[in-house]
C-alpha cells in the first residue's frame, strides 16, 4: 500500500453516486483521499497524468462507457489498478471488465464501506504483486538473454522449449526451429574433440538425466551443429520436477570451450617445448666438450701419422662422425634458442631469390614450385643463413609429404597483428610482421602428429630417413628471431606453415659481411702468454697441447677462482685469456673477464661455451667480445687466437668467429641433396 492516504479518483457522471461513494470512503477516515470527475474525457486526461493510486470508473459515462475508458487508458495505468462500478450485476459485463484490464467489478447497490475498502486494498495489493512479478520476470528474462553461458530448457521428451541467445549462437539454433518444436537435445551427436564416440559411461548422458533424475556435470564433448560446424562444449544438465515430483524436463547449460581448450593446449605445448629446450641445451653443453676433445685428438693423430698410413681412414671416420654429432648438437641448440647467430637487416624476398636456383634441385622434378613475393616487402633483422635454413627445411618437409609429386607454394607478405588476433594465437605479438608462407598439397597431418612436429627427434619417417630435427630447428630459429609459427594441416589436403618475423629497418642497415681468412693460409704461432680457463680437464689438456705446438706460453686453470690465483702468481703477465663461460665455483667466464679487465683494460679475451651467446648475453656477439662455440677444430681456434693477438679489426674477428661457429650449418646448407628434415 502507498505511504499516507490512498489517492482515489472516481469517474462517474452521477453526483448522487459520487456522494454515496464519498460517504463510504469517509467511514475509513484518514485512509483515503477521494477526487471526482464527472465525464469521460476529463477522466481520461486525469488518468494520463497518473496522479492517483486507484481509479473507480462507472460503467455508464454518458455516450461512452467505463469499459471504453478502461481500454483507452491501459497504456497510462501500468502501476494503478481500476475498478469498474455498475448499477446492476451482469456476468457478461463482468467478463468484459476483466478482459479490459479491470482489477475488480462492483455492483453499486451491494456496496458498503467494508466491501469498498477491501476491494480497493486487494486491487492495489494485486497490482503491486503483478508489477513485482512482471519486474522479476523481466529481470530473469534479461539475465537469461545476456548470460555468457548458453541455457536450454527441454521437456520430458527432450524437445527444446527455450534457448537463450548465447545457446542459439553456440548450438547454431534458430528461434523459428525452436518455435516449430523440431529441435531435440536427444538428437545431439556428442563425441570427443576429434570426433570419436564418447566412452560408454558418457553415452546419451542427457537421456540418462530424464530417466534417472540425476544431474550430469562438466561433460567435455564436441557437437556437430546444424550448420556443419563442430563446437567443443562443456555441458551441465539438471532435471526439472513438477509439483508431484515427476520429471517433466531439464535445464542444460552449454559453454563453448573451443578457444579455451585451444589456448590451454598451446600453453602446454609452449611449456613442453621450453622444458625440452632447456634439457637439450644442458645436454649439448656436456656433449660439446666431449666432441671438442674427440675432434682435437683426431686432428692431432691425423697430423702425426705419415700420409697414406692405414690408420688415416679410421681417424678421418672418427672426425667425420664427431662432425655429424656436432651438427645434431647445433640443431638442438638452435631449437632451444641458444645458438649463436649474426643478425643484420635483410630483405626476405632477396633471400628467396638467392635460393630460387637451389630449391628446384632440392625438391625434385615431380614438384611444381611457385613463389609469390609481395612487392616492397618490409625488411627483417635476421641471420641470413638461418633464414635460408628455415626455407630449406620447410621445403624438404613439404617434399617428403608429396612422394608422388605436387605443388609447393612459397609466399611473402606483410601483416599487422592486432589485439584481437592474440585471442586465437597466444604466441603472436602486436605490431607489423613479415609473413613467410610455405604450403604444400601433400598428405597432411593428423591432429596428434601436428601437436608434436616441433619436438626434437620426433619423426614419422622410417628409421634412417629423418633425424626429427628439421622442424625443431625451424622452431628454434624463429623463436630466436622473436617470431612465431602457425601450422594448418588436414589429412589428404596438405599443410601450410606461416612464419612471422618482426619488421625491422632498411636493407643494409645491419652489420656487413666481411671477407674471411682463407682456410689455406698458414697459421703463425708466437711467444705470447695465454691463460686457458676450462673445467673439462680433458679439453684443457688438449688445448694446452695444441697451443704449445704454436710456441705459446700456456697457463691453465679449471675455475675462475683458480684463474685469479694464477693471474696473481704471474703478476698479470698474460696477453690473452680463453675462458669457458660456465664453470664451477660461482664465477662465470664473464665474471672472470670483467675482473681481469679491471686490472688490465687492454687484455684480450675469447669466450667459449657449449651453449651460445644467447645464454651469456647479447653483448657477447654485438660488443668487442669474441665468442667461440664448441665444438671447434684445433686449427680454427689457433687462427682465432693469432688474429686476436695481432689486433685484427673487431668486425673481421667477429666474422672469423661466425665462420667457426657456423661451419656445421654451412656444411648442412651445402648438402642440399639430403637436408635435415622431420
Amino acid at each position: 500500500m502507498p505511504n499516507g492516504p490512498v489517492k482515489v479518483l472516481l469517474v462517474d457522471d452521477d453526483e448522487d453516486d459520487y456522494i454515496i461513494t464519498r460517504d463510504l470512503i469517509l467511514q475509513n477516515a484518514g485512509r483515503y483521499r477521494l477526487d471526482w470527475i464527472n465525464n469521460f474525457q476529463a477522466g481520461l486526461e486525469a488518468i494520463k497524468r497518473r496522479e492517483h493510486d486507484i481509479y473507480l470508473v462507472d460503467y455508464r459515462l454518458g455516450e461512452r462507457t467505463g469499459l471504453e475508458l478502461l481500454s483507452e487508458s491501459q497504456p497510462f495505468t501500468a502501476r494503478a489498478p481500476m475498478i469498474l462500478l455498475t448499477g446492476q450485476g451482469d456476468q457478461e459485463v463482468d467478463m468484459q471488465a476483466m478482459k479490459a484490464g479491470a482489477a475488480d467489478y462492483l455492483v453499486k447497490g451491494q456496496l458498503n464501506a467494508d466491501i469498498l475498502d477491501r476491494a480497493i486494498r486487494y486491487a492495489i495489493k494485486g497490482k503491486y504483486a503483478e508489477e513485482n512479478l512482471r519486474r522479476d520476470r523481466d529481470l530473469i528474462s534479461r539475465i537469461m538473454e545476456t548470460s555468457p553461458v548458453g541455457i536450454v530448457v527441454a521437456d520430458q521428451a527432450g524437445k527444446i522449449t527455450f534457448a537463450n541467445h548465447r545457446a542459439e549462437e553456440v548450438l547454431g539454433l534458430s528461434r523459428d526451429a525452436i518455435a516449430r518444436g523440431v529441435c531435440s537435445v536427444l538428437t545431439w551427436r556428442m563425441t570427443d574433440p576429434e570426433g570419436h564416440p564418447l566412452p560408454s559411461a558418457h553415452v546419451l548422458p542427457l537421456k540418462a538425466v530424464l530417466e534417472s533424475g540425476q544431474p550430469v556435470q562438466d561433460i567435455h564433448h564436441a557437437i556437430d551443429r546444424a550448420d556443419g560446424l563442430r563446437t567443443l562444449l562443456s555441458t551441465n544438465a539438471t532435471p526439472l520436477f513438477d509439483a508431484a515430483g515427476k520429471i517433466d524436463g531439464m535445464v542444460i547449460t552449454v559453454e563453448d570451450i573451443t578457444e579455451r581448450l585451444m589456448l590451454e593446449a598451446q600453453l602446454r605445448q609452449s611449456q613442453k617445448m621450453e622444458s625440452v629446450g632447456q634439457l637439450a641445451a644442458g645436454v649439448a653443453h656436456d656433449i660439446n666438450n666431449i666432441l671438442t676433445v674427440i675432434q682435437g685428438h683426431a686432428g692431432l693423430l691425423l697430423n702425426a701419422v705419415p700420409p697414406g698410413d692405414d690408420s688415416t681412414r679410421s681417424i678421418k671416420q672418427i672426425s667425420a662422425a664427431s662432425e655429424r654429432a656436432a651438427s645434431f648438437i647445433r640443431q638442438l641448440l638452435t631449437f632451444s634458442r641458444k645458438q649463436i647467430f649474426r643478425s643484420k637487416i635483410i630483405d626476405l624476398n632477396a633471400v628467396l631469390q638467392n635460393l630460387k636456383g637451389m630449391l628446384p634441385r632440392l625438391i625434385g622434378e615431380d614438384i611444381t614450385l611457385e613463389t609469390h613475393c609481395e612487392p616492397n616487402l618490409p625488411c627483417i633483422q635476421a641471420d641470413t643463413g638461418m633464414v635460408e635454413q628455415i626455407v630449406m627445411n620447410l621445403a624438404v618437409n613439404a617434399r617428403d609429404a608429396m612422394p608422388k609429386g605436387g605443388r609447393l607454394a612459397i609466399a611473402t607478405s606483410a601483416a599487422e597483428i592486432e589485439d584481437a588476433y592474440l585471442r586465437q594465437h597466444p604466441e603472436a605479438q602486436v605490431g607489423w610482421f613479415v609473413c613467410l608462407t610455405v604450403s604444400d598439397t601433400g598428405c597432411g597431418m593428423e591432429p596428434k602428429v601436428l601437436q608434436r612436429i616441433f619436438e626434437p627427434f620426433f619423426t614419422t619417417k622410417e628409421v634412417g630417413k629423418g633425424t626429427g630435427l628439421g622442424l625443431a630447428t625451424v622452431y628454434g630459429v624463429v623463436k630466436q628471431h622473436h617470431g612465431w609459427i602457425e601450422v594448418q594441416s588436414e589429412v589428404g589436403a596438405g599443410t601450410t606453415f606461416k612464419v612471422f618475423l618482426p619488421v625491422a629497418g632498411k636493407a643494409g642497415d645491419g652489420p656487413a659481411d666481411h671477407p674471411l681468412v682463407k682456410p689455406s693460409e698458414a697459421i703463425r704461432g708466437g711467444n705470447e702468454t695465454i691463460l686457458l680457463v676450462e673445467d673439462e680437464v680433458g679439453l684443457l689438456e688438449l688445448l694446452r697441447e695444441i697451443l704449445q705446438q704454436y710456441q705459446y706460453r700456456i697457463l691453465v686453470a679449471t675455475s675462475g677462482v683458480e684463474a685469479l690465483r694464477v693471474w696473481d702468481q704471474y703478476e698479470g703477465r698474460v696477453d690473452l685469456v680463453l675462458t669457458d663461460m660456465i664453470m664451477p665455483g660461482g664465477m662465470t667466464g664473464g665474471d672472470l673477464a670483467a675482473e681481469l679487465k679491471k686490472r688490465k683494460p687492454e687484455l684480450k679475451v675469447i669466450y667459449a661455451s657449449g651453449y651460445s651467446s644467447a645464454l651469456t648475453g647479447k653483448e657477447f656477439t654485438q660488443g668487442e667480445n669474441i665468442f667461440l662455440a664448441k665444438p671447434y677444430q684445433t686449427s680454427q681456434v689457433a687462427r682465432l687466437i693469432r688474429d686476436t693477438l695481432d689486433g685484427v679489426p673487431q668486425d673481421r674477428l667477429r666474422a672469423v668467429s661466425a665462420r667457426i661457429n657456423g661451419d656445421t650449418e654451412m656444411m648442412l646448407r651445402a648438402r642440399t641433396t639430403q637436408p635435415v628434415g622431420t
